[in-house]
């Protein structure tokens, strides 16, 4: 008496087609992830530049120098009461010059990015709130 054996399992040409549609699938969304995380960097850079205009408020309030910024193409230079050069990734600035004065207040109070052909601007706070007795 013979026996036949049932395999069970997928052929060779199952696995190509299911390799195939999952290739295509991926190459549809690979650009939206990549874009996606493009974008979500940019973001974390943006509040990198902020944090350390806040950063520089604090020093100048309690050094009592004010800290000159320089932005331009994707750095920022620092000097004052702090030196320093960083380079940014994925930002690419408006050129502008800024001051941090002692009273932690930044002039001017937006820094641009060029983002395509676009420039989108970003607001600046001071460490402190100004005081109004009026509420």
């Amino acid at each position: 008496m013979m026996y036949r054996s049932k395999v069970v399992g997928f052929s060779l040409i199952e696995l190509m087609v299911v390799m195939a549609i999952m290739a295509v699938v991926m190459g549809l969304t690979g650009g939206l992830v990549s874009k996606s995380i493009d974008q979500q960097e940019r973001l974390v850079e943006v509040e990198k530049v902020r944090q350390i205009f806040r950063r520089l408020g604090q020093k100048a309030y309690f050094s009592g120098q004010q800290a000159s910024v320089r932005l331009q193409e994707n750095s920022m230079r620092i000097s004052g009461p702090v030196q320093e050069d960083i380079r940014f990734e994925h930002l690419t600035f408006v050129a502008n010059d800024y001051v941090v004065n002692t009273n932690t207040h930044v002039q001017p109070q937006q820094f641009g990015v060029i983002q395509g052909e676009h420039i989108k601007r970003y607001n600046l706070l001071s460490l402190f709130e100004p005081y109004n007795d009026n509420k």
